[in-house]
């Protein structure tokens, strides 16, 4: 009887422990509700952003030793502030140990940060390019907006996708957040 009682205790030891190793819930809202926020909601407005910078002189990029910042030109800061954006975003929720109830947030998450990293590595180096080659800005309006209507759109479900599992799950669990 004594064996039978501390078999079960260390055998409810283990399975709480194993609960234990999942990540909270506020950590699962710390990595991908708040690392959405870098998401851009407007591509034309960050490449207006790029434009103005582009015209004042004041992009730049880490010199070959990393020691300092020189001169760039689009395609370069799009490269060097951009194309790394979401890297470590998506290897943090990778790695979100969860219980069942968030293994759909996760997926959906991935799917997101993914998606939104193909963009900034594929689609910002085109219209980076374009502002380099001095095309018009209603070209490169043309290209933004469009980036905005077709992508952009998909990239916006995504979000309300993550949004839509990882708020309820937020709040069913206690975790305090403010929406704007």
């Amino acid at each position: 009887m004594k064996l039978k009682i501390i078999f079960i205790l260390f055998l409810s030891t283990i399975v709480l422990s194993c609960n234990l190793l999942n990540d909270s819930p506020d950590q699962v809202f710390q990595v991908i509700g708040l690392n959405a926020n870098k998401i851009p909601k407007s591509f034309e407005q960050v490449f207006k952003e790029l434009r103005q910078h582009k015209a004042n002189g004041s992009l730049q990029v880490p010199t070959a030793d990393n020691k300092s910042m020189r001169p760039g030109t689009c395609v370069e800061s799009v490269k060097y502030w951009y194309g790394n954006t979401f890297k470590e975003d998506i290897k943090k929720i990778k790695k979100l140990k969860v219980e069942e109830e968030a293994k759909p947030i996760v997926t959906t998450a991935l799917d997101l940060f993914q998606y939104a990293d193909e963009i900034q590595k594929t689609d910002f180096l085109i219209i980076a390019k374009m502002i380099d080659e001095g095309k018009s800005e209603e070209e490169i309006d043309n290209a933004s907006r469009k980036l905005d209507d077709t992508k952009g759109i998909l990239l916006d479900k995504k979000y309300e996708n993550v949004m839509k599992l990882l708020l309820p799950y937020a709040d069913k669990n206690g975790v305090e957040y403010k929406t704007f």
